[in-house]
């Protein structure tokens, strides 16, 4: 952060009253009021004894048909209510947000057909915390699941810095994204009495936006008209939105396809190298070194298509065997791989089976004089990985490392075979066996084919913050036994930028059992990875009118005072899952021509654990943590906000998949005028609220660790659709 500058425009803040205005968008409604109580719930906040202030994003400046999507710089706070805060404890208890042009007269509502607002990120920090941003095209950070910012390039989170209480439980920093598309403008953000967000000594408003430029600068009507659009449009003649609100992938856009290769130690290829010259190739990039033979063959003892094996004097023969009807990739008893990463480490496996506890010998190379260290089966510290550190003089310790924290030491399990220094470089030979000692240890096995890892080096010899860290995966290929090489699918980029899909399998979703074109880069037609920030929605021979309009994004946060006396509010924590399943979005695919209206419905569905949506660090640190999980038995749920967008979305439904219960369902609530909040096919999205009886509201859900959740979402499919979205953003606390 220490390269943004601050933005700063009077009047920024407006600290009032609650008498003295009403909601800033009017009013709201919920999807699940208890239809037995004697109140009806309030989405009025005047009524909840709460204060509010409003802050606008620096300006957005765009022109049509453009993308704004980056990090915009921070929004200082004012004096005052820094000053009333500091060393306290703000209670958000919800907010509004909507998008607005300054005049003369005031703040002026700009329609959401004129600039989409696809999403946004937007944060509170305090005294003590900072944003960090996150390269999401580095190994490690390739795909944050749509947590943090529906896979954008680069994405920020929230930690404390020098905070002078780090055992406190009051977060530093917070974090809102809930119903944070086009339904934004009015969708509740609110949460029952006794909850709320809660800062420390807040000081900064942060927000990173998704806005898509629609406004067609050549008409001056009421209403929306579309302006060009791109030959890739999914929107039908006389839409009431913009086919640019789905990202198509213009001609402005160029994909680079590469194909990748995995080994396996058992079974058969799914999908098999296709002939000599590409498994050649293909062998190079696992592992095998220039030196090695290269067989054309046919023969039955060696597995069909390409595979190779290396000896037990460590000499590697490819071989590319033309039997169609062949022996299987086989025993996988004895397995050894070397991979090398970016900062000077290298990781040594020699996996040997045949006892019946298993021996693992770990070589690491890596610099002398500093420490360094590798973490297994982890992609990102956020895995919790185990990890083997090396300090500068040699000396070996296992660690159980925490999320950007060094976590804990381990109790011993290696046995030091040897340290040698060769050059500048300190050669360290372990052992062990397979099992770990508990499951804060890595197991090795011979069923796996690849192990992700990543590596550090330090400044200095004792175990430190690192200088430099890098990820790679380690193949593994079978010794005096035939190993396969496959082909692993599809990677590449789109304008240079890394494309990274991860559409999870059955029975976790089914993108991939349906052949979502949103899946593969071959396929792939539209959304956000041709959506990055400045990029133009329009072809290549179509010309970008010039014309530039200025909005700002503007919020308005409504808080009460905490006191830690009672406590009187219970602070909520964030629960993130996809029906989309890791993907981020997907494709609304066009139903076949001749079907009925009313069955042109396409459906999705999810399945996972409350436990999967759970990270077990400290809320202090960030406010995307779940906290202490120790001693708890599940959360009570108490908002829930699916995510759509228009115009196809039908609706979203949650279960308990366990006792079969409908925990939510949500209709979008279409607009059909022309008039602000109430655009032509534009969307609000009431959400689910959990909390006092006497409140009007159902009480809290209680759902265990282990308990099964499914998500249904319906779209219409009369039209295509490109990155259309599904997933459940939710609040909860931990009981």
């Amino acid at each position: 952060t220490s390269s943004m500058r601050f933005w700063v425009s009077m009047p920024l803040l407006a600290l009032l009253a609650a008498a003295a205005a009403a909601n800033m968008n009017g009013d709201y409604t919920i999807s699940n009021p208890n239809t037995f109580s004697k109140t009806q719930y309030s989405t009025d906040y005047t009524t909840k004894n709460a204060e509010y202030f409003d802050v606008y994003s620096p300006p957005i400046e765009t022109r049509y048909g453009e993308v704004y999507w980056t990090m915009m710089d921070p929004v200082p706070l004012p004096k005052e209510l820094v000053a009333r805060f500091a060393n306290k404890t703000m209670a958000v208890i919800g907010y509004e947000a909507d998008q607005v042009v300054k005049t003369e007269d005031g703040d002026k509502s700009w329609p959401i057909y004129y600039s989409y607002n696809h999403h946004f990120e937007a944060y509170l920090t305090g005294a003590h915390s900072e944003l960090v941003k996150v390269d999401a095209t580095k190994p490690g950070h390739e795909n944050d699941w749509g947590m943090n910012n529906h896979g954008a390039p680069a994405y920020y989170i929230a930690k404390s810095v020098n905070d002078p209480q780090p055992n406190h439980h009051v977060p530093t920093s917070q974090f809102f994204s809930e119903g944070n598309g086009g339904e934004y403008r009015k969708s509740f953000h609110g949460y029952p009495a006794g909850f709320a967000q809660l800062i420390a000594s807040p000081t900064t408003f942060n927000i990173q936006p998704m806005q898509i430029d629609t406004h067609n600068r050549f008409y001056n009507g009421t209403g929306f008209k579309a302006g060009i659009l791109p030959k890739s449009s999914g929107a039908p003649p006389n839409a009431s939105y913009s086919g640019l609100l789905e990202c198509p992938c213009t001609t402005r856009i160029h994909k680079v396809i590469n194909i990748t290769y995995v080994t396996i130690s058992s079974g058969s290829c799914q999908v098999p190298v296709k002939n000599a010259t590409e498994c050649w190739d293909a062998a190079k990039t696992v592992g095998a070194p220039a030196s090695a033979t290269q067989k054309e063959v046919s023969e039955a003892n060696l597995p069909s298509g390409c595979s190779m094996e290396t000896s037990d004097k460590g000499d590697v023969t490819v071989y590319f065997n033309s039997l169609a009807q062949a022996a299987p990739c086989g025993s996988n008893k004895i397995q050894t791989g070397t991979q090398g990463t970016s900062d000077g480490v290298s990781l040594t496996l020699h996996l040997d089976g045949t006892s019946e506890v298993g021996n693992a010998t770990i070589t690491i190379t890596g610099p002398n004089g500093v420490w360094f260290g590798v973490a297994f089966n982890a992609s990102a510290m956020a895995d919790l990985p185990y990890s083997i550190i090396v300090d500068g003089n040699g000396h070996v310790t296992e660690q159980k490392l925490g999320d950007h924290d060094p976590g804990k030491t381990l109790a011993n399990s290696l046995t030091v075979e040897s340290v040698t220094i060769s050059g500048s470089a300190r050669i360290v030979v372990l052992s062990r066996p397979f099992a770990g000692a508990s499951p804060d240890y890595y197991s090795f096995s011979n069923d796996v084919d690849s192990i992700p890892f990543l590596t550090a080096v330090g400044s200095g010899p004792a175990f430190a913050y690192h200088k430099s860290r890098a990820a790679a995966t380690l193949t593994l290929s079978s010794v005096d036994s035939a190993t396969c090489i496959c082909n692993g699918g599809e990677k590449g980029t789109i304008n240079g930028m890394p494309f990274s899909k991860t559409c999870a399998p059955e029975p976790v979703g089914d993108l991939l059992e349906q052949h979502n074109p949103t899946c593969t880069l071959e396929s792939y037609q539209g959304g956000l990875s041709c959506c990055h920030h400045q990029n133009v929605l329009l072809d290549a021979d179509q010309e970008q009118p010039e014309p530039v309009d200025t909005i700002h994004l503007k919020f308005r946060f409504w808080f009460q005072e905490y006191d830690d006396t009672k406590p009187s509010h219970q602070n909520l924590i964030r629960l993130y899952f996809q029906t989309e399943a890791y993907a981020g979005e997907y494709d609304v695919v066009k139903c076949p021509e001749g079907t009925p209206a009313e069955d042109c419905v396409q459906e999705i569905t999810a399945h996972w654990q409350v436990q999967d949506m759970v990270k077990p660090c400290d809320v202090r640190v960030s406010p995307h943590c779940t906290g202490d999980t120790v001693g708890a038995s599940g959360i009570n749920l108490i908002y829930a906000g699916g995510h759509c967008h228009a115009p196809s979305c039908i609706s979203l439904e949650l279960y308990d998949a366990d006792s079969g219960q409908l925990l939510c369902r949500q209709e979008p609530v279409f607009g059909n005028g022309t008039e602000i909040y109430n655009e032509e096919g534009y969307i609000a999205i009431p959400p689910c609220l959990w909390g006092p009886e006497e409140e009007g509201l159902e009480k809290p859900t209680f759902l265990p660790w282990n308990a099964n959740l499914t998500s249904i979402k319906l779209n219409n499919n009369t039209y295509t659709h490109y990155g259309e979205m599904a997933s459940w953003q939710m609040r909860g606390v931990v009981v």
